[in-house]
């Protein structure tokens, strides 16, 4: 004889499989990872990460930024030079080469970062790095040095470079702050020159062209 709470204790388990069958009802007819979505589902939203384009030189930012590259080669390369002059890599070099090359790389290391405020200052992003079609063959030349005289060879080369770089951006600069800091660097680097070519014993000469060599916003690679 069934009573009253038996009826009852059986509806209730049978409410209870009933859920539990809806439930894995539910979970069987959810894809697993990995399962391709059922035709005519739209494609997911394509990523919208960019990059950020390179930065702009034009008109007097262009020069500015050749001269903050190339001031800073320069001080690279010199410094790197006077280090390993420092510590023997070139066999034994005089100490006044080692302190001109020191001292001329603190100077064009000083020229690059004055650069670079002009640009902060004009609303353009400073130069990172020496970003210039001339750096390899520059770097080249100080990776295969082996003696003082090969030092000062490529710093009579790479001052004679950004002394006519600067003086062509003093004459073609519009902005007053621009030519006033090229008519500053100017003498700085040809003094530079001019001491490197003394070490080397070459006789003191005039330029014909200030500005033949010098390089232009075409040889930057930003």
């Amino acid at each position: 004889m069934t009573g009253p709470g038996t009826t009852r204790r059986r509806f209730l388990l049978g409410l209870g499989a009933l859920s539990g069958a809806a439930a894995l009802a539910a979970c069987t007819n959810t894809a697993p990872p990995g399962t391709p979505a059922p035709a005519g589902t739209p494609p997911p939203p394509p990523s919208t990460t960019t990059t950020a384009p390179a930065p702009v030189y034009e008109g007097d930012a262009a020069l500015m930024a050749v001269a903050a590259a190339l001031s800073g080669l320069a001080g690279d390369l010199l410094g790197q030079a006077g280090t390993g002059a420092g510590q023997g890599r070139y066999g034994s070099v005089p100490g006044v080469v080692t302190a001109f090359l020191s001292g001329a790389a603190a100077q064009h290391t000083a020229h690059a970062e004055a650069w670079n405020r002009l640009l902060t200052n004009a609303g353009r992003p400073p130069i990172d790095g020496y970003p210039l079609t001339v750096e390899p063959a520059l770097r080249g030349r100080l990776v295969a040095a082996v003696a003082p005289v090969d030092l000062l060879g490529l710093a009579a080369d790479v001052t004679a470079s950004v002394t006519a770089t600067i003086t062509a951006i003093a004459g073609s600069a519009t902005g007053t702050s621009t030519v006033a800091l090229a008519a500053g660097v100017a003498p700085v680097s040809a003094m530079h020159g001019a001491t490197a070519d003394f070490l080397l014993g070459r006789p003191p000469t005039a330029p014909t062209d200030p500005t033949a060599g010098a390089l232009g916003p075409d040889a930057l690679t930003v």
